[in-house]
């Protein structure tokens, strides 16, 4: 798909889009994602607090187009606040507050602002701040804002403990803790595409979350590096084919199914048997943003996001 031009060039059209220029006294900045079908985040912009001298302050919201322009609708339905249509480098928002900011941090007019700041360990008033120490989300979309680092690194990645020169990181055999420490603009360092995983699915999931988080991946092996501006062709080609992958895996299972209960061997999914009143507690809290739903998993000793949510879905049920 053919998408036009990001503008740099756009005329501000009145004071509240003009940018401020002056002596910054401070500034704070979050990474917009939007959060996918199997919980993998898609890095999708970056929302810049600046607070200058004079007390005037201005927000930026710069989009990601290259992750943007590989997402589908499904997954990604713009920025509220922003006319996405304009295609624009960066949009400015000048001694006003964003709707993307309103909508899903707490004005200073509330009774329970200061309870709220202080849940996250704030004692000053900070919606982006606040914004992106809690994992809270709007209830109309799936994006969440996390922090951003200014500075882009070159992060060395092998399942074989192999190890790599010239990065800023290595990590072995941690997907996880890969994906943990990367963002938009970083740069993997692989020996070949092998050494991310040895099967197509996985290796076709892998590339998916590092496309969909904004990086570049350079294979030492060959000397070929897979770039920023390669992803709105591959990431939509990569999620297809993962659907494919996700659709068989489960047909494969069904039929498996099948199988065992014609021979009578089949029983169904074991109940995992966790305490209802403690989980309506940390339910409550992931609600409420005093608790990440990573870390109530943890507290009540479940094995997967699956489950939690498959509870979640019963507790509304009910």
């Amino acid at each position: 798909m053919l998408h036009t031009a990001v503008r740099s060039n756009w005329v501000p059209m009145n004071k509240y889009t003009t940018p401020l220029e002056g002596v910054i006294t401070s500034r704070n900045a979050g990474v917009i994602k939007a959060v996918g079908p199997y919980g993998e985040k898609y890095s999708v912009g970056v929302i810049e607090y600046q607070l200058f001298e004079d007390e005037s302050y201005q927000y930026i919201i710069s989009p990601f187009w290259n992750v943007i322009d590989g997402l589908p609708n499904n997954v990604f339905q713009g920025i509220p606040g922003i006319k996405m249509e304009l295609r624009l480098e960066r949009y400015y928002r000048v001694n006003y507050t964003p709707v993307f900011i309103t909508e899903r941090t707490p004005s200073s007019e509330r009774e329970d602002m200061w309870e709220l700041m202080e849940s996250v360990g704030l004692d000053y008033y900070d919606r982006l701040e606040w914004l992106i120490r809690t994992p809270l989300r709007a209830g109309n979309d799936n994006l969440i804002v996390e922090r951003w680092r200014d500075m882009r690194l070159r992060v060395g990645y092998s399942r074989s403990k192999r190890s790599f020169h010239n990065v800023d990181r290595a990590v072995s055999d941690d997907m996880n803790k890969l994906m943990d420490i990367l963002q938009y603009g970083d740069t993997v360092v692989v020996t070949n595409l092998s050494s991310l995983s040895s099967s197509a699915s996985g290796l076709t999931d892998i590339l998916v979350k590092l496309l969909g988080t904004g990086v570049n991946i350079e294979y030492t092996e060959d000397g070929r590096t897979t770039t920023i501006e390669d992803i709105p062709v591959l990431l939509p080609v990569l999620t297809a084919q993962r659907e494919l992958y996700t659709k068989f895996r489960k047909k494969k299972q069904e039929d498996g199914i099948i199988q065992a209960k014609k021979k009578g061997k089949y029983k169904g999914r074991r109940k995992l048997d966790i305490d209802e009143l403690a989980f309506r507690s940390a339910y409550d809290r992931v609600r409420l943003g005093y608790l990440t739903v990573d870390d109530a998993i943890k507290e009540l000793g479940i094995p997967s996001r699956s489950t939690y949510y498959r509870r979640v879905r019963e507790i509304n049920r009910s």
